[in-house]
């Protein structure tokens, strides 16, 4: 008996769970959408015909019987995270063909100034030929494809998020952006890094340094790497003898960048960080806190420089985390470990050296850059 009930109510929460989780299929499709019918000029001419082996099609009765056999026709390929749903507004212009005469296929209407946000299609059909039985292949093939080029908008809890074009998922993708950064910032980013592999320089765009305190919640769990930050960052390592340390200062209105260096003896758990503008500073690795505590100097026992916060001084941690192949993240921590400063130290692109940069005048809103 206490089999039974115990089964039982296994099986009540099986069923209650299944109930509290949202179809996949039913985020994927889509809320908003528009689809009109209408038959390309052969089929009109076929259908004018009278022929007992070939009567005219009723291309909405067809069409209909396939949208009852896929209850889930309308609805995009892939699973959404389960918070996720599909506010694309879809129109969709599906047009009966005469398949033995043309073939099917998937246009974006250019005209109508199709987004993300809003996709406008034409659709051929085909229910004449043998091919009744893929329409609904032909259409989630069309659906996906109308995706990778334009992108698509979803719903994630109260904020709309554009999700953009395959091609520029794959930028972000080799460009080895951090999946745990939201899409929109992901996407300053990559305009970041490729405008610094374009010019070699810090990036132009004041938003890639305004988003970094985001960034910086979104990233901070990310361990850092001490052997390849010493492998890029040391600019005696990396092989192009260029590095950039690169800042905003929102008071001034003002980016400043300039020459930097960031060398290790991983043996010793000791960094250098040298900076033309800054200097020298000295810092040691700790390993379990994952960040770099600064070292005072000291001469006869005396102090030179000003000490730790974790000494009663005033000398901030440093932590730093890799955005791309070519933007690291540097942040300044307070004793509470939260970020008080942060800014940019960017690298040249894989197998550029100073040399294939064009160091011309520098923008007239930028800072002392040394190099």
């Amino acid at each position: 008996m206490k089999k039974v009930s115990l089964f039982a109510l296994i099986c009540l929460l099986a069923v209650s769970f299944a109930q509290a989780m949202p179809e996949p299929a039913k985020r994927n499709g889509f809320s908003n959408m528009t689809v009109v019918t209408e038959y390309s000029e052969l089929l009109k001419e076929k259908n004018a015909r009278n022929d007992s082996l070939l009567p005219a099609l009723d291309g909405d009765k067809a069409f209909a019987e396939v949208l009852r056999l896929n209850p889930n026709f309308w609805s995009l390929g892939g699973a959404l995270d389960k918070e996720e749903s599909v506010v694309t507004k879809l129109n969709a212009k599906v047009i009966f063909i005469d398949g033995i005469r043309e073939d099917p296929f998937c246009e974006i209407d250019k005209n109508a100034g199709s987004t993300a946000g809003e996709w406008n299609v034409r659709i051929g059909v085909d229910f004449v030929s043998g091919g009744s039985n893929t329409v609904h292949i032909h259409v989630q093939q069309c659906l996906d494809y109308v995706r990778d080029q334009l992108g698509y908008a979803i719903k994630k809890g109260d904020k709309v998020v554009f999700v953009p074009p395959k091609k520029v998922l794959d930028k972000i993708k080799e460009s080895e952006i951090p999946d745990a950064i939201d899409i929109d910032m992901q996407q300053t980013l990559l305009k970041a890094h490729e405008d610094v592999n374009l010019t070699g320089k810090c990036p132009n765009n004041i938003e890639a340094y305004i988003i970094l305190m985001d960034v910086y919640k979104q990233v901070k769990n990310q361990k850092m790497d001490f052997v390849v930050i010493n492998d890029q960052l040391n600019k005696k390592r990396n092989g192009a003898g260029r590095v950039q340390s690169c800042a905003f200062s929102r008071e001034w209105n003002k980016r400043y960048h300039e020459s930097a260096s960031f060398e290790c003896d991983i043996d010793n758990d000791r960094c250098t960080y040298r900076q033309e503008n800054d200097g020298n500073s000295e810092w040691s690795i700790n390993y379990d806190k994952d960040r770099f505590e600064y070292i005072n100097k000291k001469f006869l026992f005396f102090n030179r420089n000003p000490k730790s916060i974790h000494k009663g001084g005033t000398m901030l941690d440093l932590r730093l985390l890799r955005l791309s192949t070519n933007l690291w993240l540097e942040a300044y921590l307070n004793v509470k470990g939260d970020p008080v400063t942060l800014g940019l130290i960017i690298v040249p692109a894989d197998g550029k050296s100073i040399e294939d940069y064009d160091d011309g005048a520098e923008d007239e809103n930028d800072g002392t850059m040394f190099e």
